[in-house]
């Protein structure tokens, strides 16, 4: 049975006219000389995080998120269509499948920021309607330019070379076309430094309307804290789930049956990483939390949303799996993903609970929701679909399934994967496959591929699938 947001009737009202007084608002208007005017000080902003390889698992610890979450929607069943880094960043700015944006890894061949065609993106289509577009953080792998791409009035970009390469400290950016150089020490500590060029970004222009797209580092490997919140979870005592150095992979396909169980140093060495993660997002929250006040100081606040998301989870131990991503299983491709429209949504007095929604919904989704909170249609085909009727708390019709996919140099590794409600159907380039009923077994320890009675239904969802694939972009 779906959990579904249901808002008080009133705020759904507000809500709705948000959006109409949004798409009024913001409706191109051109000057006498033919140029581009801004929209109205009236319309809506977005502030945009993307957190790098966090699982939801770790919201827990940010404690500003969860008070932003308690006036918002958190998605339950949030994923990474690919889960991995610059396929899904890719994904997030144009609402495209990765075999449809064409970036399909981080690195060349198979993508990285040279497959990215950056001419229609998010930023882009809402650049031109007037809308203050910034960029703080993280771009695509491979990024190391002083070319700032298309659609963005403010670019504050780390450099990354490689997947590797930590951009905690000692790291570059390219800030407006400049490159500059961050060293060592606390006020270089990068979560800290992308935090104050987020205020800058705000305090910059405040009379027009804006979308910041913020993303850190923070929480991926090595996942160095901040120097003040360094050990705060040494002997914190995590829970082991229960497919953790899963004991009997027999079941699963050659690739993960080829790993022995992780001995104990490597053990050691991932719950030391856990703890780490934690610790990193410490110093993420504390950003958020400046940007909500200063928000709140110049009265901005009640007309911003404010998402929070991640590009891809990951495991940490699961299914005999190091430190990882781009896998099938749910360690990888959940996500967590909150969104607080302006004011909230109204959650009444006497119910502390912060609302959740249950319905598949994905990365693609971001940018078909972010243009209609600004009022302007997408300025390409898009493969999701805008989230506001499940926050407004009504009951749309929505999809049945949601298309999972990642391409490995090992093809061995290279699946395409069907998620509906309570299935999963994997398909890999080597012809393994695997079935899963997640209402039964969630965390994923009982393959049913090749059980019995199970033929007629893996074919359904193998056909669905192949359905999926094949439709074209927008379809």
């Amino acid at each position: 049975m779906l959990s579904v947001v249901r808002s008080r009737r009133g705020r759904v009202v507000v809500l709705a006219a948000l959006i109409a007084l949004a798409a009024a608002c913001l409706t191109p208007r051109e000057s006498v000389d033919g140029r581009l005017q801004a929209p109205a000080e009236e319309s809506p902003n977005v502030v945009l995080i993307v957190a790098d390889d966090m699982r939801p698992d770790s919201l827990w610890v940010m404690s500003a998120l969860g008070r932003l979450a308690e006036t918002g929607v958190t998605f339950n069943r949030a994923y990474a269509t690919t889960p991995l880094c610059c396929p899904s960043r890719a994904s997030i700015m144009t609402g495209l499948y990765a075999h449809h944006h064409g970036v399909l890894g981080n690195d060349p061949p198979l993508g990285g920021v040279a497959a990215f065609d950056d001419r229609s993106t998010l930023a882009t289509w809402l650049q031109g309607v007037g809308v203050r577009t910034g960029l703080v953080g993280r771009y695509l792998n491979g990024y190391a330019s002083l070319d700032v791409p298309p659609g963005w009035d403010s670019w504050f970009a780390l450099w990354q070379v490689s997947e590797e390469y930590g951009n905690y400290n000692d790291y570059r950016v390219t800030d407006n076309g400049t490159r500059r150089y961050f060293g060592a020490g606390p006020e270089a500590y990068s979560t800290r430094v992308l935090g104050q060029q987020a205020l800058r970004f705000l305090q910059e222009d405040p009379s027009r309307p804006f979308m910041l797209m913020l993303t850190p580092r923070a929480p991926h490997s090595p996942a160095t804290p901040d120097p003040l919140d360094s050990g705060q979870f040494k002997d914190l005592e995590l829970p082991l789930p229960p497919a953790y150095n899963e004991e009997d992979v027999r079941d699963k396909p050659a690739w993960v049956r080829d790993y022995p169980r992780l001995g104990s140093t490597k053990l050691e060495r991932i719950e030391v990483f856990r703890r780490r993660q934690l610790e990193s997002l410490l110093s993420l929250d504390r950003t958020i939390g400046s940007i909500v006040e200063a928000l709140q100081t110049d009265g901005r606040l009640e007309r911003t949303w404010i998402i929070f998301t991640a590009d891809n989870g990951l495991t940490l131990g699961e299914h005999r799996l190091d430190v990882g991503k781009a896998c099938p299983y749910e360690e990888c491709v959940r996500v967590p993903l909150i969104v607080v429209p302006p004011g909230g949504i109204g959650v009444p007095r006497n119910d502390p609970s912060p609302r959740t929604d249950d319905h598949l919904v994905a990365n693609i989704d971001l940018a078909p929701t972010i243009t209609q909170i600004m009022g302007i249609e997408p300025g390409g085909p898009v493969d999701g679909r805008s989230l506001l009727p499940l926050i407004e708390g009504r009951d749309p019709p929505w999809r049945d399934a949601l298309l999972l996919q990642q391409q490995r140099e090992d093809e061995g590794k290279s699946f395409v994967a069907l998620r509906t409600a309570d299935r999963k159907y994997v398909r890999y380039a080597d012809d393994g496959e695997e079935l899963y009923d997640l209402a039964a077994d969630p965390y994923e320890l009982n393959n049913d591929a090749n059980a019995s009675g199970r033929a007629e239904e893996k074919a359904r969802l193998s056909a669905l699938l192949d359905t999926l694939l094949a439709a074209p972009p927008g379809r």
